[in-house]
C-alpha cells in the first residue's frame, strides 16, 4: 500500500513554524490581547512592564499530510466510500503517533483529555493542525497565482484585486479576521475524537478541508480550516476577542486540572511564578508529547 503514497517535502516542525509566524505576527490592534506560543522557557513575547489579567490556553498537535491517489486500494479510501464521502482527485490524511517507550498513554488521548477538560470549563481548545498541501513549492505557487489572477481582473475590469470585504484581515473595529489569512486557510484544525487503545487510526480529508473522516471509520464534525477555527473560538465584538478567559491569579486552578489529566513531571520548583508554571507545563507537553501550548492573554501595561 505504501508504493504509491505521496509524501510531503517538509517536516512537522516546519508546519509548526509557519503557523506560529502567522499567529504571533498579528496583534489585536485596538485591544490589549495577544495569542502567543508558550512551550519554551526562552520564549518571551510580552514586555517586562506587562501585567497579565486573564488567559485561555490553546493546544495544537501539528501533523504532516500524506496522500494516496484516488485510484489506490488504500483501506482508508474504501472506508470513505462506505460512508459516501468523496475521494477525488485525492484524499489527504495523517496517522496517529505510537506511544514512546516509557509513556503510559497515547498522544491522541492526551490531546483529547486536554480538550475535554477545556470544553467542560468553556475555556480554550485542543486540536490537530495539518496543512492542506503536500509541497512547499505548490503552496507558494498557489498563493502567487491566486494573486496574479486577481491583478488580471483589475487590469481588465478595474476591479480591486484585494477587496476589503473578503481579504482585509483587520476589520474596521480592529478585529482580526483569521479566516482571511491565506496560510491559515491552507491548514485544517480537527478536534481529537474520543479515546483510542491503539495508534493504528488516521484522519482523512479532502484538499479543500472538507469531509473529514476518522478511521474507525466515522465522519467528523467540527473540523474547519485553522483560520475559521480560530475565528470561531475567539469571536470578536468591537475588536475585542469574546472567547472566555480565566482570571490570571486563579488560572492555577485550571492548570492543576490540566496537569492532573496528563502524565507529566511534578513541578521542578514550587516557588515558580504563575507564568513560569504555565511555561513549564507547556515545555513538558512539548518535550514529552510534542503538543504545542499557545495562550490567548489579556494584558495591561504597568
Amino acid at each position: 500500500m505504501s508504493s504509491n503514497r505521496i509524501i510531503p517535502d517538509f517536516t512537522e516542525d516546519l508546519v509548526s513554524l509557519m503557523v506560529q509566524m502567522m499567529l504571533t505576527i498579528a496583534r489585536f490592534p485596538r485591544a490589549p490581547f495577544a495569542l502567543i506560543p508558550l512551550s519554551k522557557k526562552r520564549e518571551r513575547y510580552l514586555g517586562a512592564d506587562v501585567k497579565i489579567e486573564s488567559l485561555a490556553p490553546l493546544y495544537i498537535q501539528f501533523k504532516r499530510s500524506f496522500a494516496y491517489p484516488d485510484s489506490s486500494k488504500a483501506k482508508y479510501l474504501a472506508d470513505r466510500k462506505k460512508l459516501g464521502l468523496e475521494n477525488s482527485p485525492q484524499v489527504l490524511y495523517f496517522e496517529l503517533r505510537n506511544k514512546r517507550t516509557g509513556h503510559s498513554d497515547y498522544q491522541h488521548n492526551i490531546l483529547a483529555k486536554l480538550r475535554e477538560r477545556l470544553q467542560k470549563r468553556g475555556v480554550g481548545n485542543a486540536v490537530y493542525v495539518a496543512p492542506l498541501f503536500l509541497s512547499r513549492t505548490a503552496y507558494l505557487l498557489s498563493v502567487h497565482y491566486s494573486s496574479l489572477v486577481r491583478w488580471i481582473f483589475w487590469h481588465l475590469f478595474g476591479v480591486d484585486p484585494f477587496p476589503t470585504t473578503s481579504m482585509n484581515v483587520v476589520g474596521p473595529s480592529g478585529s482580526i479576521r483569521f479566516h482571511n489569512i491565506p496560510l491559515l486557510r491552507e491548514h485544517i484544525a480537527i478536534p481529537p475524537q474520543g479515546r483510542v487503545s491503539s495508534h493504528k487510526h488516521r484522519y482523512s480529508y479532502l484538499e479543500s478541508g472538507g469531509q473529514v473522516c476518522f478511521h474507525s471509520p466515522e465522519q467528523v464534525e467540527g473540523a474547519y480550516t485553522l483560520g475559521q477555527s480560530l475565528y470561531n473560538w475567539m469571536g470578536f465584538r468591537e475588536g475585542v476577542p469574546s472567547a472566555k478567559l480565566v482570571d490570571y491569579e486563579r488560572s492555577l486552578d485550571l492548570l492543576a486540572e490540566l496537569r492532573g489529566e496528563i502524565p507529566t513531571e511534578a513541578l521542578r520548583n514550587d516557588k515558580l511564578s504563575i507564568w513560569e508554571r504555565w511555561v513549564e507545563f507547556g515545555e513538558q507537553l512539548r518535550e514529552e508529547h510534542e503538543i504545542e501550548q499557545y495562550v490567548l492573554v489579556k494584558y495591561s501595561h504597568t
